[in-house]
């Protein structure tokens, strides 16, 4: 029973919220026609890590029922009761802190008993919410269920002449929504796409998002001095930033747009459009240019600052803390990337963190040319999922290399072969990727020998000409060290 839905749920109460649920659980408001006290009174004792194999059904049972005999199918319910009285508890915990919602609900009611003066006292209410809210889907999204309340006010109180506003401003919200959803929607599919083998037949968004005039739009809106004319700006070039990648001019528009007005969202709208600022630059731009990784270094640093990078509670992503890392490293920030790592792993999840700190040392003394260090790191790293696998293969390589150890290189070179055709969870593009990158590998290390300059030439124009393949900068610059 330790590992059962209603201990995982009790896990997460605080102790105070433990006190709350027992008041919760007495009042008969809340009743689910099952005494559930003298049951929680039994496991809270456990509380809060409840492992003991003291929690089972029989030991709870004789405690509750002493003398009777075991009945599997009363504990079962009754400890089914429990976990429904759990949730009931946590939604109203949600609803405590969420005054919209709860005035949302209570409107409803007015709107059912015909209580026209309180529909409207309700109204102003959540009306002074919304303003102290971050503009965001969410604000959007309260803005048009007020402007539809507003309009059932109309309807309730027999004044439907004067819903022509709120119908006009509920129809613009659905338009900001509209777009907000759309940017969201389809940069999840890129990646889901791309990364993670998810195959598309048929992408509406896609095509309505693709062919709609954009640009004349937000002239009218700017001759008509709309409110959110600069988001409906931010939108369109992130949009384009995703359509027509190679159009640099949308980046260089939002990154503007953005600097001027990214006080005005919420916390969330801020991280997300630096999020999707980052990874354009991380995947469009040519990092092989010193100004482009500058620009990256220069944008994870102002979204450390202004607290930008983290999820959760000031927690930040793996996939943050190695691509912030990595972008120091390139922009040759070495001390700055030293002082990331004391500062910033403690805010990954705990069990990532020794895996994470080893992977980034890694690549810091491969950075630094000391590789039989950082071959010692790579050997401590506990692998999380594929792309931890592919990144440390991918160093691997250029270590074993950059050591000249080529009879390990190349048995090395073909192991991540294998990897790569029997992983079925490798997209196609990283997969392309990660064995063009060992494909052009193999071919420099018998250069190596050979250093033929016809070969050598030959061989970096092909790999200028092709798009998909890994750790492109340094594939030149062995090339280039082979020409000297």
């Amino acid at each position: 029973m330790k590992n059962s839905k209603l201990i995982n749920i009790l896990k997460t109460f605080s102790p105070e919220e433990i006190k709350l649920f027992e008041k919760f659980l007495a009042s008969p408001f809340h009743s689910s026609g099952k005494n559930c006290i003298p049951l929680f009174r039994s496991m809270k004792k456990y509380y809060p890590e409840f492992d003991t194999d003291k929690i089972s059904y029989e030991i709870l049972h004789k405690k509750l029922y002493p003398g009777k005999r075991f009945n599997k199918q009363v504990m079962w319910n009754l400890s089914s009761a429990l976990e429904k009285m759990t949730k009931e508890f946590l939604e109203q915990i949600a609803l405590k802190k969420d005054k919209f919602a709860r005035m949302s609900l209570a409107i409803s009611e007015f709107n059912t008993r015909k209580l026209a003066h309180n529909y409207s006292q309700a109204i102003a209410e959540m009306e002074k919410v919304v303003q102290k809210t971050g503009i965001d889907y969410d604000h959007f999204d309260k803005k048009l269920h007020l402007e539809i309340f507003k309009q059932d006010y109309y309807f309730l109180t027999d004044k439907t002449q004067f819903k022509g506003d709120s119908t006009l401003k509920s129809a613009e919200y659905q338009v900001l929504l509209f777009l907000k959803m759309s940017v969201t929607a389809l940069r999840d599919l890129k990646i889901l796409e791309e990364y993670h083998n998810y195959k598309i037949d048929i992408n509406l968004a896609f095509e309505v998002a693709g062919n709609i005039d954009y640009e004349t739009i937000i002239e009218y809106a700017k001759r008509k001095n709309y409110e959110y004319t600069y988001l409906i700006e931010l939108y369109y070039h992130s949009l384009m930033m995703l359509l027509k990648p190679l159009e640099t001019g949308h980046m260089i528009k939002f990154r503007e747009l953005y600097q001027v007005h990214y006080k005005k969202l919420a916390l969330g709208e801020q991280r997300d459009m630096m999020h999707w600022l980052i990874n354009y630059c991380l995947y469009n731009l040519d990092l092989g240019k010193d100004e482009n990784n500058r620009m990256v270094f220069e944008l994870n640093d102002f979204r450390l600052k202004e607290g930008l990078a983290f999820h959760l509670e000031n927690q930040l992503s793996k996939t943050a803390y190695l691509q912030i890392f990595n972008a120091a490293l390139r922009a040759k920030e070495t001390d700055w990337a030293l002082n990331f790592v004391k500062e910033h792993t403690s805010k990954l999840i705990p069990e990532f963190r020794d895996t994470m700190k080893c992977q980034a040392y890694a690549f810091l003394y491969f950075h630094t040319g000391e590789y039989q260090k950082a071959l010692g790191y790579v050997n401590k790293v506990e692998f999380k999922d594929i792309m931890d696998k592919l990144q440390i293969r991918i160093l691997t390589t250029k270590i074993y290399y950059e050591l000249n150890e080529p009879e390990t290189l190349l048995n090395f070179i073909d192991a991540t072969k294998h990897f790569l055709s029997s992983n079925t969870s490798v997209s196609e593009i990283i997969r392309l990727q990660v064995h063009t990158f060992t494909k052009y590998v193999h071919k420099i290390v018998l250069l190596r020998e050979e250093k033929d300059p016809a070969e050598i030439n030959s061989l970096k124009k092909e790999i200028l000409s092709v798009e998909e393949v890994a750790s492109k900068k340094w594939l030149l610059e062995k090339l280039d060290e082979l020409a000297i």
